[in-house]
């Protein structure tokens, strides 16, 4: 093999270029480079996608891309160019010209971009003002004819609403109107289908490819979805402590990764298509750019001697690289092979007399709540019954509002049911969790999706941790609760020298990560999980996945997992229920529903699940 480094395409007007990319973040203790030699080209009508774990530098470049810089930030080497411009060294009063106008960002968390006390005409109004010059009915028309094309019903009566009035995945969908309403060159989309249920995500994720080839935009597109990236995208880039370790085409670096990291995040996603055990990758990523050495040959199993040096981004055939010195001796990819870690998802067997054996059972439970200003009232769980075996998991899915969170809500005494019982080894649990004895609430554990809602911000991370077993665990003395908290830390894949620092200074994986170790400090013996990895990195997620196995294994714990992701359900689950309108539509083993589906529903969710293979059947024709 001829070692040649790789070039990115040479710019032309339109394109928004990093070249040679360095950063670092400068502080009391030094300067910790985060970025390193990073060149990636962003061209019109082309989608480029970014993947990595946390911590990997994805948000550092797509920000940088923007010109964005915060407090401490400085750029080592290399440009970001953009129209001649280098953005990287721009002054604020420079980068507002273009910011908005030209270069749109779409964030993750609609929250961060709708503001919760402006109706959404007034969000539209101001855009549409400022970067457009347009008269307010003008704006009122753009706005209008946006909502109808991210398909919002009632565009003109959607205007007057405020945020909180629309689905999650509404909001995201006037939240990339409101981004290309005023026509940008460059969309940068952060995570932008993180959290939503399949059928939606699917529907947003259309819209952003038939806009971006429709209007000539260049897009960055940043997740931690591989399948989605090699589906929607063109082109792909891996990254790993800071560099990119892989690129080319989307969907062949998908099917035949040349980098061992690439391989091994291809391995933790999660698939409806086969029972392979999933492998979350050891270790710890690294913080920083590595200093003479390959920044992934710690947690490599091809490690060798050769490792210990500066590896350039090698050129390979047409326009795919890698960053890796044994690409010619390394094996053909295959996640069927991969070694599996001793904890490795496997579902335990089939228990005989399930019925009899059931630990907890809902009978004909329903939830209606009232709706404000209407006599109308909202039926959130429809008449459920369903019955989960000790040590077996029990897996939900629909599309948001379907009633799963309501149903889990409800088994854990959160929300009063208007009907029908649930119990607990054949006894009746009292209706909310306030009324439950102590012992009933540490065997019934429940985690939510969103930390943020859950950890005290003015605890430290310890103090959290502390306190199942103040509350639950008296068999551990006080002397011996740190050493307890560690060793869960290590289990969900966190550092004990995080256990000091306080939820803000802790990523968005890190506080789940932190959130689920809560949980099962109590040593529960059912534990109700709520899309608890669905912004988790596939690597952190496979981890998290094999940890809960494993513990069924051990303690014969019994979960009960809501998930938007079929390849999840498929990968935790050895039973389903497809919920829709908070009836159940379907159930029985995941296996059998996600291969042989019965219901047109169901059908309908499979089909909206990415799939590289079928990527122009997925996007309506088009790729």
């Amino acid at each position: 093999m001829t070692t040649q480094t790789a070039r990115v395409p040479a710019q032309h007007d339109g394109d928004l270029a990093a070249d040679g990319l360095s950063v670092g973040y400068r502080s009391r203790a030094g300067l910790t480079q985060v970025l390193a030699e990073v060149s990636v080209r962003l061209r019109p009508g082309r989608i480029l996608g970014l993947a990595g774990e946390s911590g990997s530098g994805k948000s550092t470049l797509a920000l940088s891309l923007l010109g964005y810089r915060v407090a401490g930030q400085e750029t080592l080497a290399g440009r970001v160019a953009f129209d001649g411009r280098d953005l990287d060294r721009a002054s604020i009063k420079e980068l507002r010209k273009v910011w908005g106008a030209r270069l749109a960002y779409l964030p993750q968390d609609t929250a961060t971009s709708l503001n919760p006390a402006l109706t959404i005409l007034r969000h539209f109004v101001e855009g549409l003002r400022r970067h457009r010059g347009l008269d307010t009915a003008a704006a009122v028309r753009r706005s209008v004819e946006w909502l109808g094309r991210v398909e919002i019903p009632e565009p003109e009566t959607a205007l007057h609403k405020y945020p909180h009035q629309f689905s999650g995945g509404q909001q995201q969908r006037i939240a990339l109107a409101l981004a290309l309403s005023v026509e940008p060159e460059v969309l940068i989309l952060d995570e932008p289908t993180t959290g939503l249920d399949v059928v939606t995500q699917a529907h947003v994720n259309r819209l952003i490819v038939a806009l971006a080839r429709d209007a000539g935009i260049a897009a960055l597109y940043v997740s931690h979805n591989l399948a989605l990236l090699a589906t929607v995208c063109d082109e792909l880039a891996i990254m790993y402590a800071g560099q990119v370790v892989e690129q080319g085409v989307a969907a062949e670096v998908y099917a035949a990764p040349r980098h061992p990291y690439t391989s091994a995040l291809i391995g933790a996603v999660p698939t409806i298509a086969s029972d392979r055990p999933l492998h979350g990758i050891p270790g710890i990523p690294r913080p920083s750019v590595p200093v003479h050495v390959c920044g992934f040959a710690e947690r490599c199993r091809f490690r060798t001697g050769a490792c210990d040096t500066d590896i350039p981004l090698i050129a390979l055939a047409g326009d795919r690289a890698a960053r890796c010195v044994r690409l010619d001796d390394l094996p053909p990819f295959d996640p069927a092979a991969e070694p599996a870690p001793a904890t490795a998802t496997a579902r335990s067997a089939p228990v005989a007399g399930a019925e009899a054996a059931a630990i907890l059972a809902v009978d004909r439970l329903g939830v209606v709540f009232a709706r404000p200003g209407s006599g109308q009232p909202f039926v959130a769980v429809d008449d459920v019954s369903v019955r989960v075996p000790a040590g077996r998991a029990l897996g939900i899915a629909g599309e948001s509002g379907s009633g799963k969170s309501t149903l889990l809500r409800a088994i854990a005494g959160l929300v009063r049911p208007s009907s029908g019982t649930v119990t607990y080894r054949g006894a009746a649990l009292p209706e909310l969790a306030g009324a439950r004895p102590v012992a009933l609430r540490r065997a019934i554990q429940i985690v939510f999706q969103n930390p943020d809602a859950t950890l005290n911000p003015r605890h430290t991370v310890y103090q959290s941790l502390e306190r199942p077993l103040k509350l639950f665990r008296p068999d551990i003395a006080r002397r011996d609760r740190r050493d307890a908290v560690a060793e869960m830390m290590r289990q969900v894949r966190l550092s004990p020298d995080l256990l000091d620092r306080f939820p803000r200074h802790l990523s968005g994986g890190q506080r789940q990560r932190i959130a689920i170790g809560r949980a099962l400090l109590a040593e529960p013996e059912v534990l109700l999980c709520d899309e608890v990895t669905s912004a988790l990195d596939v690597s952190v997620q496979a981890s998290i996945l094999e940890l809960l196995v494993g513990l069924r294994a051990e303690r014969e714990l019994t979960v009960v997992f809501v998930t938007h992701d079929l390849g999840v359900l498929r990968a935790v689950a050895d039973e389903a229920i497809i919920l829709q309108h908070g009836a159940i539509r379907e159930s029985g083993p995941t296996t059998r529903l996600l291969r042989a589906p019965e219901h047109p529903y169901t059908m309908e969710l499979i089909a909206a699940v990415p799939n590289p293979e079928r990527s122009a059947e997925f996007l309506g024709g088009g790729s």
